[in-house]
């Protein structure tokens, strides 16, 4: 669709506000409370947005106000221009997360969330009780896409971001272990490398982003008929394991957790495998605002200081970070 520059210059920046707490809210009643309006002036701004772009963009159905796929088209393209907006009015105005309601949002892998969100809301509770956390599953491709287009602040994982508008920071380098049920029948506290790979396997596939090693050692040294079970996520392959023989062999930072809350046996690899490097990244339109800095700095004190977050404590240190390219 093509847009004149008269059009263009028609288009009141409120409208896209309205438009895209519609889009989050998913209700013309909760994106008014949202933003101080009626119901009624919500409804006629989505008229005039419908005007616009010559497109429905939201359709009531039993779950409330659903986007067309133009709105979702337009959705991450709009949420980026209402945050430079806000950058540029704000400045370099100071963020105080103490009195902030904002809400922070951020991709890993199912067992990165399981690992970062306990320690984000044991510390915001005691220091930045307003703040809110959305946590959304990063896919193996597509996590760049997703910070690009403002989907969320920063990624954290071991993903190949190699490229400029981004930066990353070093969080930590982590290896692999192999969990077993703690009453497994022939192994107890040790493995051998023909116990290992003689054994059952639990496996996820596909193996997210930075497990390659791990993916291409299994294939290579395992047969088909050793896996017991294939599963699409972490969290399926954790619950087999309490009523399985099957070995799961995981990250550390995720095997540990795994076993505090399974009593699962933590064994060390009898097989060398490489491990990876978790970092965060993050665009460059954002490495300058005072709150997106701040939660980077947060999750730096919590995940590669991790004995510092048990305490309430945790120092944010100042960020330090390299273009990713």
């Amino acid at each position: 669709m093509s847009i004149s520059n008269s059009l263009a210059s028609s288009l009141d920046l409120r409208l896209l506000v309205v438009f895209d707490a519609v889009m989050r809210k998913a209700s013309l009643t909760v994106a008014g409370d949202s933003l101080g309006m009626s119901q009624p002036l919500v409804s006629q701004s989505i008229s005039r947005l419908r005007q616009y772009f010559g497109d429905p963009l939201f359709v009531r159905t039993s779950g409330g106000m659903s986007p067309t796929p133009r709105a979702r088209e337009l959705a991450p393209k709009i949420a980026a221009m209402i945050q430079l907006m806000q950058e540029a009015l704000e400045g370099s105005a100071d963020f105080d997360p103490v009195t902030s309601s904002r809400t922070f949002s951020f991709a890993s892998t199912d067992f990165g969330v399981a690992y970062l969100v306990p320690k984000l809301l044991q510390y915001l509770a005691q220091h930045a009780p307003g703040i809110r956390v959305r946590a959304t599953n990063a896919p193996r491709y597509g996590v760049d896409e997703m910070i690009e287009q403002g989907e969320v602040d920063v990624a954290v994982g071991s993903f190949a971001i190699n490229r400029q508008p981004f930066y990353q920071r070093r969080l930590y380098y982590c290896d692999y272990v192999c969990l077993a049920r703690r009453e497994h029948p022939t192994i107890r506290g040790h493995l051998t490398r023909n116990s290992y790979l003689s054994a059952a396997h639990a496996m996820v596939a596909p193996l997210p982003s930075g497990y390659e090693a791990l993916e291409r050692f299994l294939l290579e040294n395992i047969p088909a008929a050793g896996f017991a079970v294939v599963v699409p996520n972490f969290l399926a392959a954790i619950t087999t394991l309490p009523s399985s023989d099957a070995l799961f062999t995981v990250s550390r930072h995720a095997g540990e957790h795994i076993a505090q809350l399974l009593g699962a046996q933590v064994l060390e690899l009898p097989v060398d495998i490489p491990g990876f490097t978790v970092r965060q990244f993050w665009h460059e339109r954002f490495h300058k605002d005072p709150a997106n800095k701040w939660f980077r700095d947060l999750v730096y004190a919590l995940v590669a200081n991790p004995d510092d977050s048990l305490h309430g404590g945790t120092h944010i240190a100042s960020d330090s970070s390299e273009p990713a390219d």
